[in-house]
């Protein structure tokens, strides 16, 4: 599936009645299927605490450790792109991925950085 049907795919999911987390997971599954992660987590960044709303794949990151920044941030295997409030431009939330061995790939990144896009309704 190319990069805007997935983005059309992710943008629906997250437009139901569903419970939040359950849109969320749907969400990430869409997103590891689409470009074969490992791993793809979608998670709240508030003041104080980042949680994990929802996520696919295989198991959590080793590591849930990373810098929360307003640019996407890349680390061989994985890839954490901002989600950004539509009025304040804060960071909301983070869209994360990750590969199991091989480098996530500069396609990768605008893919998740589209799929970020559409998740914004998650955080109404």
């Amino acid at each position: 599936m190319d990069a805007t049907k997935t983005a059309r795919a992710v943008a629906q999911a997250v437009d139901t009645e569903a419970p939040r987390e359950q849109r969320a997971c749907r969400a990430a599954e869409i997103i590891r299927i689409a470009r074969g992660f490992r791993w793809v987590g979608i998670y709240d960044v508030g003041d104080d605490e980042i949680a994990l709303i929802g996520c696919a794949g295989t198991a959590a990151p080793a590591h849930l450790r990373f810098p929360i920044s307003q640019a996407t941030t890349v680390r061989d295997s994985e890839a954490i792109v901002p989600i950004l409030g539509a009025e304040s431009g804060v960071v909301i939330g983070t869209l994360g991925a990750e590969r199991d061995r091989s480098a996530v790939h500069d396609d990768d990144v605008a893919f998740l950085e589209e799929c970020a896009s559409v998740l914004r309704p998650l955080y109404d």
